[in-house]
């Protein structure tokens, strides 16, 4: 029996161990701090066990958990992963992770081809998906003599047109804190020949409108670093490239404002258990002992009282004269906690993701517009759609590593025919498919 190690239990774990447990018959270690999360997880079947796991220096525990199995998922926060990698190639053990390549996870691709093994990232939804199927079309038209000439790619993860019943438009399928640090990190992107940069702080200012194939109207802001890509799709230089992230319009707004009301500060944490939501914000702004704390926000924030931005924050609780509901924390650990009681989905209610990838390639005798879109939404009662997209590609993957049929060594991303292509056929069977249209400008 093959054996598995997944690290880690958020939200988009449990599809994963299904697949390999139920589809695979893999052995597999969930090693996690919550030990409560990975028992319910496993659910009672006999070839899991969870590992109680603290992910604290100097690792030798998870030195130990990985010499023991065929590959290991890591699914914790993405700083960890370079240590993990480390010890993979220690051990010669393959490794899959969603997560974005770093720097320091790049600069291990010499020892991992060294050690004989793959480190495979990018393998989720966004970025993975996306990835697949962007190369997927690229290769097609590079195959019938065109040449891209520009390629826009969006992903998201937002609650369903039915269950989108709160003014923020936004539910928690992932990781909060992962959005968080997503919406402070500088983006990158070419638009008719113009290399724009959009600094982290600057980045939900930086919004516009787009519709999107026979979805609708949705708002979108750019996406990290997409000139890397460029190379990594293997195009030419010169291209018009944009990635970013799809929301409900007003989405931007709201994230700004709560930037400019220094809601995203990350310290020490301090003593919140005297204080009301109310105090917090006044406290803040500097106005403290306000009794009109609306107020004050508008004032900072140059918006009308009765302003929807205002009356979101109002929804949310960030005026209420109501004890915080945590005892020590930083501005974001109140703004997140707050977030999770308001911003989850009730067990009925569904999410949808969409990976939409747009690109103009020129032919001999014509420009043609190749759109590829998917979008599924979750499951009531049951996975997320947000929960599957990420998990599964990274779980066929694993099992297609395990079996041989990925051969590639080293750090890469689901670019390579030999990993897209039976990852997106399985995927299909699992009712995430892209759907396909070309236009002739």
């Amino acid at each position: 029996m093959k054996k598995i190690l997944v690290l880690g239990t958020g939200y988009v774990v449990k599809p994963l161990v299904d697949y390999f447990m139920d589809e695979c018959n893999y052995w597999v270690n969930v090693a996690s701090r919550d030990n409560d999360r990975s028992g319910q997880i496993i659910a009672g079947r006999p070839h899991g066990q969870r590992v109680l796991w603290a992910a604290t220096p100097p690792y030798v525990e998870l030195d130990r958990m990985v010499k023991d199995v065929d590959l290991v998922v890591s699914m914790i926060p993405p700083s960890m992963h370079p240590i993990v990698a480390r010890t993979c190639i220690k051990n010669r053990v393959n490794m899959v992770t969603t997560s974005y390549i770093s720097p320091e996870m790049q600069a291990l691709d010499a020892e991992a081809k060294a050690a004989g093994i793959v480190i495979l990232n990018e393998i989720g939804e966004d970025p993975g998906m996306d990835h697949m199927g962007a190369q997927q079309t690229i290769d097609l038209i590079e195959a019938e003599g065109g040449k891209v000439k520009s390629l826009t790619s969006y992903g998201a993860g937002i609650p369903s047109f039915e269950h989108n019943r709160n003014p923020m438009g936004y539910k928690f399928s992932w990781s909060p804190m992962g959005l968080m640090r997503a919406g402070e990190t500088p983006a990158v992107y070419v638009r008719d020949g113009k290399r724009i940069e959009v600094s982290g702080e600057e980045l939900f200012k930086h919004h516009w409108l787009t519709d999107i194939y026979h979805l609708g109207t949705f708002e979108t802001y750019p996406n990290r670093d997409s000139t890397t890509y460029i190379d990594k799709y293997g195009l030419d230089t010169g291209i018009d490239i944009y990635r970013g992230l799809l929301r409900f319009p007003g989405w931007c707004s709201t994230m700004q404002g709560f930037k400019d009301l220094g809601l995203f500060q990350v310290d020490d944490g301090r003593d919140l258990s005297s204080l009301t939501y109310g105090q917090w914000i006044a406290g803040l702004l500097g106005a403290p002992g306000s009794k009109d704390v609306r107020q004050v926000a508008a004032d900072h924030l140059g918006e009308k009282r009765r302003s929807d931005l205002l009356d979101r924050y109002e929804w949310l609780g960030l005026f209420e004269d109501a004890p915080i509901a945590i005892k020590k924390g930083s501005s974001v650990d109140v703004l997140v906690d707050l977030m999770l009681r308001k911003m989850v989905y009730a067990d009925h209610e569904k999410d949808m993701i969409i990976v939409h990838n747009d690109i103009v390639a020129e032919f001999d005798n014509r420009i043609e517009r190749r759109v590829a879109t998917m979008r599924v939404d979750g499951r009531p009662f049951g996975h997320s759609a947000m929960s599957r997209a990420v998990s599964l590609p990274a779980a066929i993957a694993s099992r297609l590593i395990i079996e041989g049929a990925i051969r590639q060594k080293g750090v890469v991303m689901p670019t390579s025919p030999e990993i897209y292509k039976p990852v997106l056929t399985e995927l299909v069977e699992h009712d995430y498919r892209f759907e396909h249209h070309t236009l002739v400008l």
